[in-house]
């Protein structure tokens, strides 16, 4: 009987591994004809690099884009692999990430894959500190997020294997960051909302692009060139503003904001970071309400999961609520950024002389 059993099990494993195997095998690296050449598959991490990866691969032969969490609306912070992304990342040849400390929940898969080369899109950037998140982790599992993942790793390296001594930070220097990372303050990875650093965003993902490859760089450079002046006439829109939202004193309900409020010098007296499922205590709506009251805080930056708390906070206080796009998700079109960031700024253009 025990034979039997025993049988079954490891009848049952191999069957497992064998349909794994074919799976990768018939959906592996390399293997979709694209006229005369591959297909390659580029990976994103989530919306926002997705949408630049778009634009610079947009007509590009023998390149295809895919987005790992499809466009997920709320943190990603709380964000888990499915086995479908897993083998997404398997048979990718390239993973486009933000940075910054937003994919937490991809480190430790990157490091299992060899021959995965990863694009940090934040690589030298300056980044601003961020609100925090409290989502009901447990401390240990967050712990466990920040060691799986190193930050700022390089411009573009290969997943499993240790980094170039030429970059930025060697692996004993990202291990040492990450755990003053966690001891101190989370950084702020939502860079895409101020536009000069999504400049960064689309060169740095554009040099990426091209290192992995060379054949097609004059097509991904052209792309390059043609979406970052569309990216540069918005900005001069968004400068024309900056005189009269400079000093101007608000809170904001998403870390995403905090950037948009940087571009225009704007003074954030306090920055929350919630999910649509969050909520504020009494005691804590009672300190924030006299926070705003002490620094004459007009505007509250929201976006619209967090309206119902934002209302609630604004008739006590007198306050204006903005309801903003923070860019997390949206539809899957080139022009996308451009659209919603332009609705941004024409709520923006409310607020009083």
């Amino acid at each position: 009987m025990l034979k039997r059993k025993l049988g079954i099990i490891f009848g049952t494993m191999f069957i497992f591994s064998l349909v794994s195997y074919i799976l990768i095998a018939a959906f592996g690296r390399k293997t979709v004809v694209y006229g005369q050449e591959e297909e390659e598959t580029v990976l994103t991490s989530f919306y926002p690099v997705f949408i630049i990866t778009r634009n610079l691969t947009q007509g590009v032969e023998g390149l295809k884009v895919a987005n790992l969490t499809e466009n997920h609306t709320g943190c990603l912070h709380d964000y888990q692999l499915t086995t479908k992304d897993m083998l997404l990342l398997e048979t990718a040849d390239l993973l486009v990430i933000n940075g910054g400390g937003m994919e937490l929940f991809i480190g430790q898969a990157t490091k299992k894959l060899t021959g995965l080369t990863v694009i940090d899109s934040c690589t030298g950037m300056e980044l601003l500190a961020g609100a925090g998140h409290d989502h009901n982790h447990g401390e240990d599992s967050v712990h466990d997020h920040f060691e799986d993942e190193p930050e700022n790793s390089g411009l573009s390296h290969e997943a499993g294997e240790p980094e170039n001594p030429g970059q930025n930070h060697d692996t004993a220097e990202s291990e040492d960051s990450v755990k003053n990372h966690d001891e101190e303050s989370e950084e702020n990875g939502h860079v895409w909302m101020d536009m000069e650093r999504y400049q960064m965003q689309i060169h740095t993902i554009a040099d990426g692009l091209c290192k992995a490859f060379p054949g097609q760089e004059s097509s991904i450079r052209a792309n390059e060139l043609f979406y970052s002046e569309k990216v540069a006439a918005l900005l001069a829109e968004y400068k024309e503003l900056e005189e009269t939202l400079s000093g101007l004193a608000v809170v904001t309900f998403h870390d995403a904001f905090v950037y948009l409020c940087d571009g225009f010098g704007m003074e954030v007296v306090h920055s929350l970071d919630m999910d649509a499922d969050s909520a504020l205590s009494a005691g804590e709506l009672a300190e924030l309400t006299d926070e705003i009251r002490l620094h004459g805080v007009r505007y509250l930056l929201v976006e619209k999961e967090n309206g119902d708390i934002a209302e609630q906070i604004a008739q006590e206080t007198g306050c204006s609520v903005l309801c903003l796009d923070p860019l997390t998700s949206g539809a899957d079109e080139v022009d996308a950024y451009l659209a919603a960031m332009r609705e941004n700024l024409e709520k923006l253009k409310s607020i009083p002389h």
